[in-house]
């Protein structure tokens, strides 16, 4: 090959180079390449932050939009698992989202908390009455909040959730309320649970199986039932379920 020839496609090489730099800063002062609408799918009920993070790139040209930077903004939201961001021609922003596939969300007191990564994560409160439908709430004291965002979710703790999910799944036109205590060692704990209508508290005091419990809220059902004192009582009975035994204590 002649030096000419060889001159001549270098030549080539950095004319095509310089064009597409200059087409890619071009296009990004292009109105049609502006985002005119943001189609999402994959969830019913979009976080409300979300919804604010993406109605700021409304009129923002596309090739201005760093998509990694915003997919990666998006999923620290721990309501949502992932997410992809891709366009259709010449204007539209399409996002699609994956919930987090968590079934209980936590309530200290002052917010409302979703297991991610292995630690709690805060979100949104304006968010919790769209998904307090969907997740079952636990109420958790700050304290245990705190030990978990400083040595992440115990395993015990996860057993304890998909428990307490599986049972209210069952129960959920009984249980009111759902209250987790724990000491902060990597132990059972002790699972309260509110049955307003059958005017009584439930204590699961021991480790036992989510039909364990679902049947012990039968027998409390059936005992109420039977005793019409102990459901005008203005007390509230309170009930102590062991392993091997479940007691009614004195009204409270």
């Amino acid at each position: 090959m002649s030096e000419k020839r060889i001159h001549l496609y270098v030549l080539i090489l950095i004319l095509v180079c310089v064009l597409a730099i200059i087409i890619f800063y071009a296009v990004r002062y292009i109105p049609l390449f502006n985002v005119s609408s943001i189609s999402i799918q994959g969830m019913d009920n979009v976080p409300s932050s979300t919804l604010q993070v993406l109605a700021e790139y409304n009129g923002i040209n596309r090739f201005s939009i760093d998509e990694k930077a915003l997919e990666e903004h998006i999923e620290e939201n721990p309501l949502i698992e992932s997410c992809v961001i891709t366009y259709s021609f010449p204007s539209q922003m399409n996002v699609t989202l994956v919930p987090s596939d968590e079934e209980c969300m936590l309530y200290d007191g002052n917010g409302y908390w979703l297991i991610a990564h292995g630690y709690p994560q805060k979100f949104d409160i304006a968010d919790a009455g769209i998904y307090a439908e969907q997740m079952c709430t636990i109420e958790v004291s700050p304290d245990y909040i705190s030990y978990m965002e400083r040595y992440g979710v115990p395993d015990s703790f996860r057993q304890v959730l998909e428990l307490i999910s599986r049972v209210n799944e069952e129960n959920s036109w009984l249980i009111t309320h759902i209250k987790y205590d724990n000491n902060t060692t990597d132990g059972f704990g002790q699972i309260v649970l509110s049955l307003e209508s059958l005017n009584s508290l439930l204590y699961v005091r021991q480790r036992v199986s989510r039909q364990r419990i679902s049947d012990s809220i039968r027998v409390i059902q059936t005992a109420m039932s039977d005793d019409p004192a102990g459901r005008i009582d203005f007390g509230i009975v309170r009930w102590d379920l062991y392993s091997t035994a479940l007691v009614r204590r004195t009204v409270e």
